[in-house]
């Protein structure tokens, strides 16, 4: 007779780091609020909102998770049957598809949160974010159809396994594309402004972002790579992966609103005059347009004065 895995030591371990994630995602979305709302800085309406959906999905997730390890684990009727948690794990359920569901509408969002930043960044040109929605649509409707398919039959069966093979695909094209679109704009306008400063202004936050995606890509091949090998283990795998989903981007938003990056945050360039403020915490927190004739203030004074950042449109008054 064939071993079954052990599916519910999987399901405890799963559970475990999902909790450690989610502990850290509470500092970061408090740090946001703080950044979005208790701050003089002007921040769009976008970020708080974004932050509080992505927090709201981790802990209705983690709160299912709670309940759905309490019925596999504790309840008369499923641990008396020799085996019975991990058959149970093993079965597709009521929980384990609303965990799913609530996996994939993180992701979406954070797909667009994502793609709108980039919109911003290429000063609001349409053609790169026209084409990262193409993608997300294809991203979006393989992951429904493979979450219809699980829903229909009850179990993962291998058209499931294959659609859910081309969700992955998109997912990681859209990722990769997206983080390295907003750090090569983020790269040429420091390089476009190096002459000015002495030093590339936007190195911490091209720093911050490449991070924040390796992390989420991280977790995206993590997950791919289970469900290619066929482990068992990929049917326990979004439990944490949702978890990275909330991480990015309130990681990301806390780094980039504080402008506490690598330690750079007061380096100051060769030159003595005229002073440039440093661009990181406008770079999440508000919108930008990347216009190098706007990066030097004329009549820059060291008290009391409210430089204008490299690429920032909020107007700011020069006395």
């Amino acid at each position: 007779m064939q071993k079954l895995p052990a599916l519910n030591r999987m399901f405890i371990t799963s559970a475990w780091l999902q909790s450690i994630i989610y502990g850290v995602n509470c500092v970061l979305f408090g740090v946001c609020i703080y950044a979005s709302f208790f701050r003089k800085r002007k921040t769009h309406w976008i970020i708080p909102l974004s932050c509080i959906y992505h927090f709201a999905i981790a802990t209705v997730h983690n709160i299912i998770s709670l309940v759905y390890a309490l019925q596999g684990l504790t309840n008369p009727a499923v641990i008396s049957v020799p085996d019975g948690s991990t058959l149970y794990f093993a079965r597709v359920t009521a929980l384990s598809i609303t965990m799913l569901g609530l996996y994939l509408f993180n992701i979406l969002v954070l797909d667009l949160l994502l793609i709108w930043r980039l919109y911003m960044v290429w000063d609001r040109n349409l053609i790169l974010p026209i084409i990262m929605l193409i993608l997300e649509a294809g991203h979006f409707s393989t992951a429904i159809t493979a979450w219809a398919i699980v829903i229909r039959f009850s179990d993962i069966t291998p058209k499931s396994v294959t659609v859910l093979k081309a969700c992955f695909t998109f997912n990681l094209v859209i990722t990769i594309c997206i983080t390295f679109g907003i750090a090569y704009r983020l790269w040429r306008a420091g390089k476009d402004t190096f002459g000015m400063t002495g030093y590339n202004a936007y190195k911490p936050a091209i720093h911050t972002i490449i991070q924040c995606g390796g992390i989420y890509t991280a977790s995206i091949v993590v997950v791919y790579a289970l469900v290619f090998s066929k482990s068992s283990a990929a049917v326990m795998a979004e439990i944490v992966g949702i978890q990275f989903a909330t991480l990015t981007p309130l990681l990301l938003i806390a780094n980039l609103s504080l402008g506490a990056t690598h330690g750079q945050r007061n380096e100051t360039p060769d030159i003595a005059e005229p002073t440039f403020a440093h661009p990181v915490q406008a770079n999440i927190s508000e919108e930008i347009h990347i216009h190098p004739d706007d990066a030097m203030d004329p009549l820059p004074t060291r008290s009391n004065q409210s430089f204008p950042i490299y690429g920032d449109t909020v107007k700011k008054d020069i006395s």
